[in-house]
């Protein structure tokens, strides 16, 4: 069918012919996320009639703010003059050209268009070595040490989140320490391997900016913070499993003598499985901890400090920090509300070497959570860290223990089901979303 052109504000995309003789402009209202262009009037939205075109010769997908075509045809598929390959799938930018059947116009049939954005908000990247395996679609991000984009692999058509990081121009303490920090979170996420922390999967230093460019995983369920705020934590058995996969991921972490040293919901990323699979990212302030070293740095979230973070010129601490932060985190989760009923500048902070009474433990009680859910909590929000409990031990705890197997085998069963169809493309990624009900049904 020929498409209306519609206003701009309902449309995520359209193709513009280059001969308008015989073709009117395709617009893709926001309402079909999955576009079909072919032959067949019955199975296409869009029907170009040429001997060259495929009954069903491509798809375009408008997802997330990106757009992908894939070619089915047997006659190809071109994207500014370079055959894309029947089964094949590429990112699709604002002007670029795109043609069905052939390349150029043969005899009466010109099926050459023009593919025009108008709510994918595209952006253009410098070129680099990154670029020459990975395609960048969008920002999804932004901090004070860069962006976060959602890109592709050339080679495998994998989505995946590329973390730009660029160091301050000037050449102060500041842009020494940022660096220290990229050279730091390469080197130990290339060395840690665990299904509850976020992988990473390339590295590339551009020397013309000085950037660091990290190929990241990418977990599109958003992060604990959203989850918690959304009410998407809604029970104590949503919260233990969480809870759980974060205790594994700092075991191993911990195991290998790191600390994170900034464990906190916003760096606790989730997959869209239900249940979901948990992520440990951001390992910009970990660090190596080993039996002659201490850590002396006052660095992470105030909200999720212990109180020997405060004192650290005096004393030091080590992993037993990353324990406070999970309890922190359990405590959220389980009474909504943060456990500290002073703010992070209060000068008790500093002068209490025992915190429990400035923990709210009457919201924990009135949050209708187990006698078991309060204990764990408790034995994580310790002051002292020489009382406070490992992540390591936190299976043993009866919140824990009698549903670890359980915890175990459904993590097992949604990572081999991600793995099976890790390198898919968006088609099965499309169907798995919007085609729940016929899922069900062969159940």
């Amino acid at each position: 069918m020929d498409a209306p052109n519609f206003i701009d504000h309902d449309l995520w995309g359209s193709l513009q012919p280059l001969n308008e003789t015989n073709l009117f402009r395709m617009d893709f209202l926001k309402i079909f996320s999955l576009i079909t262009i072919g032959r067949h009037p019955q199975k296409n939205h869009f029907v170009l009639p040429g001997q060259r075109i495929s009954n069903q010769h491509c798809e375009i997908l408008w997802e997330d703010k990106s757009v992908v075509v894939k070619d089915m045809s047997s006659n190809g598929t071109w994207i500014n003059e370079q055959l894309l390959g029947k089964g094949k799938s590429q990112l699709l930018h604002d002007g670029d050209l795109i043609a069905f059947g052939t390349a150029m116009p043969q005899d009466s049939e010109d099926y050459r268009f023009v593919f025009h954005t108008h709510t994918t908000d595209l952006q253009e990247f410098d070129r680099g070595e990154l670029y020459l395996h990975y395609e960048i679609s969008h920002k999804l991000g932004s901090g004070s040490f860069g962006t976060v984009s959602k890109g592709m692999c050339l080679a495998t058509g994998e989505w995946v989140a590329i973390k730009v990081i660029t160091p301050p121009k000037s050449f102060g303490k500041g842009s020494v320490k940022m660096c220290v920090n990229m050279a730091r979170e390469v080197s130990i996420m290339s060395n840690i391997k665990h299904p509850n922390i976020c992988e990473l999967k390339d590295a590339f230093h551009h020397e013309h900016d000085g950037s660091l460019n990290l190929v990241m995983e990418l977990v599109r369920g958003g992060d604990l913070y959203a989850h918690i705020q959304a009410g998407l934590v809604d029970d104590e058995d949503a919260a233990r499993f969480i809870t759980w996969q974060i205790c594994d991921a700092l075991a191993y972490l911990h195991s290998h003598g790191i600390t994170h040293r900034d464990v906190k919901p916003d760096n606790i990323l989730l997959t869209d499985d239900l249940p979901p699979i948990v992520k440990l990212a951001d390992f910009g302030l970990a660090k190596i901890v080993d039996d002659y070293t201490m850590l002396r740095t006052d660095c992470g979230t105030p909200e999720y400090n212990p109180p020997e973070v405060y004192r650290e010129a005096a004393n030091g601490y080590d992993h037993l920090a990353d324990s406070w932060a999970v309890g922190t985190i359990v405590f959220a989760m389980l009474a909504k509300y943060m456990p500290m009923t002073v703010s992070t500048d209060d000068p008790q902070r500093n002068e209490l070497d025992d915190w429990d009474t400035l923990i709210g433990w009457d919201l924990l009680n009135e949050s209708g959570c187990t006698l078991e859910g309060k204990q764990f909590t408790w034995l994580l929000l310790r002051s002292d860290p020489k009382e406070r409990m490992t992540v390591k031990n936190a299976v043993k705890q009866k919140w824990i223990a009698p549903w670890l197997d359980e915890m175990r085998k459904t993590r097992d069963e949604v990572l081999a089901a991600r793995g099976a169809c890790r390198y898919l493309d968006y088609r099965e990624d499309y169907r798995a979303e919007g085609e729940g009900e016929e899922a069900d049904s062969k159940a």
